[in-house]
């Protein structure tokens, strides 16, 4: 990340905001990693004021805590957070993937199988970050495809806090390589047309990732 990523026309507070936004969500920043607002100006380039203005909008969006003594930090949520996120997660999407297999289309199931088959090669090169992105990709065009606006717009609300989870549940050792195969499982019953094995896929991916991520969490806060 540099200054060259701010040209543009927009105001220079929405770019910041838009970039920092992107690192947290993309695991650049890790949760629990502190934000110093001195390496931020020096990493994008820019004066101090929309660095702190970008942080406060963070912290309303949840993904920045400020931390006495420690200042602003990324936010690892707590287990309980998690848990009821996970839970939520659990009914939304799979509602969402049962729709999508009653009514997919082949290039429905060929969108989806493309985030798979990124995701393996991202695995295979051992870049978690890629598979992050990857990941964010499938389960977007999922909703997106399910043919419900408003349960969209529900998974869509909730979409920067399952994804900061997202990064937690990822870093466990292991966990993306069984991420990405329960992701092509969920395309096969798909393929298949199978809404109830399709929506079984998915509530069976989101318990290991809450899992993964409360292992994670877990041993994090023992540190």
């Amino acid at each position: 990340m540099n200054s060259s990523l701010l040209v543009g026309t927009r105001p220079t507070r929405e770019r910041v905001l838009e970039k920092l936004r992107e690192a947290i969500l993309s695991g650049r920043f890790q949760p629990g990693e502190r934000l110093v607002e001195r390496e931020l100006v020096e990493l994008l380039g820019v004066s101090r004021t929309p660095i702190r203005e970008a942080l406060r909008k963070l912290e309303l969006e949840g993904l920045v805590t400020t931390v006495p003594y420690r200042g602003p930090v990324v936010t690892r949520p707590t287990l309980q957070d998690a848990q009821q996120l996970y839970e939520v997660r659990a009914a939304l999407e799979g509602q969402a993937t049962r729709l999508l297999a009653a009514r997919a289309q082949a290039e429905d199931v060929a969108c989806l199988e493309r985030c798979v088959q990124e995701a393996e090669e991202a695995v295979q090169a051992g870049d978690v970050r890629a598979v992050l992105a990857a990941n964010n990709t499938f389960h977007d065009e999922l909703a997106r495809r399910c043919g419900n606006a408003l349960l969209e717009s529900l998974i869509d609300n909730l979409r920067n806090r399952i994804i900061l989870l997202r990064v937690e549940s990822l870093s466990l050792p292991g966990r993306p390589p069984q991420s990405v195969a329960e992701h092509r499982e969920i395309v096969e019953q798909l393929r298949a047309g199978n809404p109830d094995g399709a929506r079984e896929a998915m509530e069976r991916h989101i318990l290991r990732a809450w899992e993964a991520a409360r292992r994670q969490l877990a041993e994090e806060g023992n540190r």
